[in-house]
């Protein structure tokens, strides 16, 4: 059995996958051979719970999974390997972690073989608390983030 075979901690394929991200991006071409390209990365995430999506960053696109409950963010980018880092919540954005990192490795990788990243993402989906089971939000969570001040109007004395 392969690495990308054997069953992944927190991976439970009786549940529904994460929603897609919800933005006008889906809609974009690019942005769905993008989102095409990382499917072998996006489905497993997403089979986790953890909500994906793929922008396009400084030189290359990006895989961006959101764990549920969480506004931690881990970053996956695929640039001659994969790194995986998790970060602080919004609070206190000093701490910044690296759960898995193959671009420094020498020789030809398989950037379809994702086995070794998913595992490390699974030990860090351990390590979190659990959220009791809800919806998944139709997008990636936005907390900490005040509402506007309702809009004043003026009025005129006669």
């Amino acid at each position: 059995m392969t690495s990308q075979q054997e069953p992944m901690a927190g991976c439970a394929s009786d549940r529904p996958l994460a929603p897609l991200p919800d933005h006008r991006n889906v809609l974009d071409p690019s942005w769905q051979r993008a989102w095409a390209r990382f499917a072998h990365v996006t489905t497993p995430l997403r089979e986790r719970g953890l909500i994906c999506d793929v922008q396009y960053g400084l030189d290359d696109w990006l895989v961006y999974a959101w764990p549920p409950g969480h506004d931690s963010v881990v970053l996956i980018g695929a640039r001659g390997g994969w790194l995986a880092t998790h970060e602080a919540p919004a609070e206190d954005r000093t701490s910044m972690t690296v759960l898995y990192d193959s671009t420094a490795s020498s020789g030809s990788r398989d950037l379809h073989d994702v086995g070794p990243l998913l595992f490390a993402i699974d030990a860090l989906l351990i390590r979190l608390p659990r959220e009791p089971s809800t919806p998944h939000p139709a997008g990636p969570p936005v907390t900490g983030v005040p509402a506007p001040p309702p809009a004043v109007r003026a009025t005129r004395s006669r």
